[in-house]
């Protein structure tokens, strides 16, 4: 299994938080990050220190604005208690105030401006397996190109309950990501989910299902449907009505 990133970080971050993303899944590692993947009917005080306990790497955002962040406090002082490999990575001059000075003595500080390729690298090597939870996708007119790209997806797939889709479903034109688990098409403009992004709609528009029914108005596998809601991604009935 690809090893899993906690993002600590503020939310005034989350320019920057999208490009450190990027590179995440350009590294092949799954992550974690609030508040999307907080289950619908859930909360912070419970699913942060889940995802942190079961993480691999704790990679803390460091600005001004984190410094002052009680959520990010919390969250570094559960890394440290569950003796997670905590990698800070500084994206503004603002100097450590002395919690964190206190939190991060003797850790190694990344600058996000002077050193991405170091932190590429190390997330790289912090993989040992290939699989994303989401994949980043670029428009190509290069035909070539499109089908290599749905290609990597194919593969990709395969390591992953979570399926990204490797065509628009309409028009099968090349797709871009516009956010987490939507891709939209390049040619026709319409959107395409990945089957988390497709049971989670579902589910929105339909209420809470059973999981055979939404299997089969959806396409999406049950399997991948029970591992969703074993992992408390979707909050659904197991059997029942609709």
């Amino acid at each position: 299994m690809a090893k899993t990133v906690f993002i600590s970080y503020s939310s005034y971050n989350d320019l920057f938080v999208n490009r450190i993303i990027e590179m995440i899944e350009k590294a092949g590692l799954l992550y974690w990050k609030a508040p999307e993947m907080i289950p619908a009917g859930s909360n912070y005080a419970k699913e942060i220190p889940k995802a942190i306990q079961s993480c691999d790497i704790f990679l803390l955002v460091v600005s001004k604005e984190s410094q002052e962040s009680i959520w990010v406090e919390k969250e570094v002082d559960s890394a440290i208690n569950y003796r997670k490999a905590i990698v800070p990575v500084k994206i503004d001059d603002e100097p450590l105030n002395d919690m964190y000075k206190f939190y991060l003595n003797n850790v190694q500080m990344i600058s996000f401006m002077d050193e991405k390729d170091k932190l590429c690298k190390l997330l790289e090597n912090s993989n040992g397996n290939t699989g994303v939870r989401y994949i980043v996708e670029q428009s190509s007119g290069n035909k070539q190109d499109m089908e290599s790209r749905k290609e990597n997806i194919r593969i990709q797939n395969t390591f992953t309950l979570n399926k990204a889709p490797v065509e628009c479903e309409y028009c099968q034109g090349a797709l871009e990501k516009v956010s987490m688990g939507v891709y939209r098409c390049t040619i026709c403009g319409r959107e395409s989910y990945d089957y988390f992004q497709k049971v989670k709609r579902y589910l929105q528009e339909n209420g809470p299902t059973n999981a055979v029914i939404i299997s089969k108005d959806t396409g999406v596998p049950k399997q991948a449907i029970d591992y969703f809601l074993k992992e408390e991604y979707l909050d659904i009935f197991k059997g029942g009505r609709r």
